[in-house]
């Protein structure tokens, strides 16, 4: 059953007003108009919406059904509307924490140069409920650990393609105790440690001596959805925290911080996720590309 948007916005000014004569000012229509919209709605789903007297409308039980999601119904219409309008003029990405730490300022810069016009709108959440808004076309973009996409459970509905792959280094004061050890994965996890955004998936992926070896330690005993709160906590204690190796690089130059190898095959390995059965707009492959610009500068 088909459902006329037209119709209902007709109803629910009426329902609103409690008068066809003040909803047909409203809408600018006439009364007649008004009543036979409100009469081929009934007709269509075979039910009274009004009972109506000379003197005053009055809901039946299906209008007041009818009224209680309407306004929902209508501002979703709403909703689409303005994104068919917007079209290329708006962005909504999701991504890890530490890629919007890492990538998202300088990818930012970069695509604003040539699309100063374009509203963008960035925010985080797990991979699993982002993968989901992707493919009800409520995102634009992902941007996740590769490890974290491949994984999931409607990886086949998503194309991915990788941006960025770097290793990833342990971050920590200058001074610290761990500089004294062998640098050996055993010798690190003796110290707490904060990360940001590290998720199961992407430590169900690693090696099962690895992988056991962190879950036997509890790591890291500080999971925060932001970088630059575990680098700090990193700067004023003994926590420890791990960064890909271009991200750390100028803050070891500065000398507010020194690394080591973060020990086994752990990359920061960031890739660019798509709707598989659709082209990605052009502002997305503009993005993507400013994200690829950015990275290798």
């Amino acid at each position: 059953m088909s459902i006329d948007l037209v119709l209902i916005q007709r109803f629910e000014a009426v329902y609103r007003l409690g008068s066809f004569s003040r909803a047909a000012e409203e809408l600018l229509i006439t009364h007649s108009a008004l009543t036979k919209s409100i009469q081929t709605l009934e007709a269509k789903w075979d039910m009274r919406l009004f009972d109506r007297t000379t003197r005053s409308i009055t809901p039946t039980e299906a209008g007041r059904r009818l009224a209680l999601t309407a306004s929902d119904l209508l501002a979703h219409a709403e909703k689409v509307r303005a994104d068919a309008i917007a079209g290329e003029l708006q962005l909504n990405l999701i991504c890890g924490p530490a890629v919007i730490d890492t990538l998202m300022h300088g990818a930012l810069l970069e695509f604003r140069k040539t699309h100063p016009q374009v509203a963008v709108q960035i925010e985080t959440m797990p991979p699993d409920l982002a993968s989901e808004r992707l493919l009800r076309r409520q995102a634009h973009l992902l941007l996740f650990h590769s490890t974290t996409i491949e994984s999931l459970k409607n990886r086949s509905e998503l194309k991915l393609q990788r941006l960025a792959s770097e290793p990833y280094k342990v971050v920590f004061r200058p001074g610290h105790p761990i500089e004294e050890t062998d640098g050996s994965l055993l010798a690190i996890l003796a110290f707490d440690w904060a990360i940001a955004g590290f998720d199961t998936r992407f430590q169900n992926a690693l090696p099962f001596e690895q992988r056991e070896l962190l879950r036997q330690r509890g790591f890291p005993k500080y999971r925060i959805l932001n970088q630059s709160a575990c680098l700090e906590l990193a700067m004023r204690s003994d926590i420890v925290t791990m960064l890909p190796a271009s991200a750390a690089a100028p803050l070891v130059a500065k000398g507010a911080c020194r690394t080591l190898p973060f020990p086994g095959d752990a990359f920061f390995a960031i890739s660019a996720v798509t709707h598989a059965a659709q082209v990605p707009s052009r502002t997305v492959q503009a993005f993507i590309g400013a994200i690829k610009t950015s990275f290798a500068s």
